[in-house]
């Protein structure tokens, strides 16, 4: 993958307030400055996801806390590094960004965004294969949207890397982005547990008996 510096800037300092807290001063300076470079190393391995690829930033995202991990010599336990991921979603600046979503006016947001990635891999993703592969079935759920995965390379990265253990707490943040745009994300399967599929299910928190 490309190298993109925007992601490191924007997150290691979050990431450095929450190992501070968590850990003390000396682990999150470690984990930051060592970081630093593994964050450039896990890119170069990276597969090219392709350009304006609209699901890359997931990928940039999870390897900045990938590593940051890294950087700590693993001294953080791979829930412990959930929780920083989830202080950092946390933060005052991305409650602000994702809070303009409100699931609840817009249920079917996702299942919008995902057609956008869906159209852009039609015409992409012959030239760059390994990719998420998208589907949707219509009539599983009437409330919110509702889709699947049946490949993710963030997860087969991470494997291919030797820092599979990381993976169920970079899924779990899905559950926490969603709750900041006033959603529920109802899943039972992830690739990363061993399963054949990520499924989708994210209705509006306001929504009582989702069908």
């Amino acid at each position: 993958m490309k190298y993109v510096r925007v992601y490191w800037t924007l997150f290691a300092p979050m990431i450095r307030r929450s190992i501070t807290r968590r850990y003390g001063a000396e682990l999150a300076e470690r984990s930051i400055r060592q970081g630093k470079e593994e964050y450039r190393k896990l890119l170069a391995h990276a597969d090219d996801l392709g350009p304006g690829n609209p699901m890359a930033t997931n990928a940039y995202f999870a390897y900045v806390f990938a590593a940051a991990w890294l950087g700590s010599g693993r001294q953080i336990t791979p829930d412990g590094m959930g929780e920083v991921m989830a202080d950092v979603l946390e933060s005052r600046l991305l409650r602000t960004v994702f809070g303009m979503t409100d699931l609840n006016r817009t249920p079917k947001k996702w299942e919008k965004d995902m057609r956008k990635y869906e159209a852009w891999f039609a015409a992409h993703g012959k030239d760059y294969p390994v990719n998420w592969n998208v589907s949707f079935d219509t009539g599983v759920h009437r409330d919110g949207s509702y889709y699947y995965f049946t490949r993710c390379p963030i997860c087969e990265f991470c494997r291919r890397e030797g820092i599979a253990e990381l993976m169920p707490a970079l899924c779990a943040t899905d559950e926490v982005m969603f709750r900041l745009q006033h959603g529920k994300l109802h899943r039972e399967h992830t690739i990363a547990n061993g399963d054949g599929v990520c499924d989708y299910w994210v209705v509006g928190d306001r929504v009582k008996d989702p069908q």
